[in-house]
């Protein structure tokens, strides 16, 4: 008798043990695709031009069409007829991925400035690009990006060459 207690125990217990929570799984693939990065060269540099300064200073401003406009009142900041330095934009080259759209940043105000090479400088600022701030690469993955800026003469702006740098950056969307 204990033997089939025992034994009814032991079938009651593995009758328990039988019982499994029920599962379910499934699958998923994992992919990634990788695109050619962007990258912006220049092709050529910003150029205000050959300036007289007189007393009075002002604002020279190229367009990223290469027009010249100069302001300020009673300037007498002037381009010689005829002898103006070829005033124009910059020129980058943008390379990527094509089709793809990217985002433009341009110099903020106050934070380019060129120089004499001594203590003499002027501010560069008011960028301005074409395309404006989102530029599209075509289906070569290209696209070329003018950019265009505001000089400011200073009174008696002392003669010279003045140059410096500045970044424009490019990303994608």
């Amino acid at each position: 008798m204990a033997f089939r207690a025992a034994v009814a125990s032991g079938v009651a217990m593995i009758g328990v043990g039988a019982y499994a929570a029920q599962g379910s799984s499934a699958t998923a693939n994992a992919s990634a695709t990788i695109v050619n990065p962007i990258a912006i060269t220049k092709t050529s540099d910003l150029v205000f031009g050959k300036l007289a300064v007189g007393a009075v200073g002002g604002n020279v401003a190229i367009s990223t069409a290469n027009v010249v406009a100069i302001s300020g009142a009673g300037t007498t900041v002037s381009q010689p007829v005829g002898n103006a330095g070829n005033p124009a934009a910059a020129v980058f080259g943008v390379t990527g991925e094509a089709g793809f759209t990217y985002a433009i940043t341009l110099p903020s105000d106050g934070a380019v400035t060129i120089s004499d090479g001594a203590s003499h400088t002027m501010a560069v600022n008011g960028f301005v690009s074409n395309p404006g701030t989102t530029g599209t690469l075509s289906g070569a993955g290209t696209d070329s990006l003018k950019v265009g800026a505001t000089l400011v003469v200073g009174n008696n702006q002392v003669p010279g060459t003045y140059t410096g740098t500045f970044n424009v950056t490019v990303s994608y969307n």
